[in-house]
């Protein structure tokens, strides 16, 4: 029976490389591994074809960190996408601080730079990178720029992309490789900066350039996040503040139903634990240093 096991373990981890990926995050050998998987029905030995779905652990953010910024030292930002970001209102030392950088199209740079990567990290647990069918490391690429998302202590927490085009009406998408051959999904990490313990005010928005530039620019406090899907992120993000008054700046040509109904929930949610809320509407990213941003909008649709 052991002899029979070590034989079918051998053939797994030759079809199902992620048996050696589970043994290694669990501290454990192979055959143990391959008896636990078994256990949790990852795949079946009635199978002719062995198939295992990734089993990755998000990396530590310490680890996170130190992988994009070595990436990103890695890339460069092409012209059209440095003058997009001056265009709404961003300085070329702003642009450099914040480490934007294009999406390389080329497939063999990608290679070159997944493999350079592979030889100095474990890329396992890394949103975004993933291993090809010959075992060799690349990324995901989509057609934009990367937006790093810090979280308070300054640490990469993650990627996003901002589109060169929007797809299924988003702007920004983040960069994973759920999915994908030993892949890693992302997280929807909210930013956060200038938030202290004597915070009571900040603006809160849906987009990370928005959010990077009111924090460039006016230095206020502010919660930006993208794509979510409820107000519970949020919630958590404000719950260890002191934070009582919160403006939502919005962008109009973005406002969808979902985001309508988020805001929504969240004023039901917020309104009831003593909070005051605003929100104010703007048409492009620099509305904000105009006078009549200060115009209060009506909770009427809230309420």
């Amino acid at each position: 029976m052991n002899k029979q096991i070590n034989i079918v373990a051998a053939d797994v981890v030759q079809v199902g490389y992620s048996v050696g990926l589970y043994a290694k995050i669990r501290g454990i050998d192979n055959k143990k591994a391959y008896k636990e998987l078994l256990e949790r029905e990852c795949f079946s030995l009635n199978k002719s074809r062995i198939e295992i779905s990734p089993i990755n652990l998000l990396s530590d953010i310490e680890i996170r960190d130190s992988v994009y910024r070595n990436f990103l030292s890695m890339l460069r930002l092409e012209n059209k996408h440095k003058k997009y970001l001056n265009s709404i209102g961003f300085l070329d030392s702003s642009i450099d601080n914040e480490l934007y950088k294009s999406v390389p199209k080329s497939y063999i740079k990608r290679r070159l730079i997944g493999y350079s990567m592979s030889n100095d990290y474990i890329l396992s647990g890394i949103p975004g990178f993933y291993q090809e069918e010959d075992f060799n490391w690349c990324f995901s690429r989509t057609d934009g720029f990367f937006v790093p998302i810090y979280d308070k202590n300054g640490y990469i927490e993650g990627l996003s992309i901002h589109l060169d085009k929007e797809f299924n009406k988003s702007s920004d998408i983040w960069f994973s490789s759920n999915n994908k051959i030993n892949g890693t999904s992302a997280r929807n990490w909210p930013m956060r900066y200038n938030i202290t313990e004597n915070t009571e005010s900040a603006l809160l928005t849906d987009n990370f350039l928005l959010g990077n530039l009111i924090k460039e620019t006016i230095n206020a406090p502010v919660i930006a996040f993208q794509n979510i899907s409820n107000s519970y992120t949020i919630l958590k993000e404000i719950e260890d503040t002191n934070i009582k008054n919160i403006t939502f700046v919005l962008r109009i040509p973005q406002c969808n139903n979902n985001l309508d109904y988020i805001i929504n929930r969240m004023f039901r949610d917020l309104i009831s634990l003593g909070y005051s809320l605003d929100i104010k509407y703007i048409k492009n990213y620099k509305d904000f240093f105009e006078k009549d941003f200060n115009v209060t909008y009506t909770l009427k649709k809230a309420a």
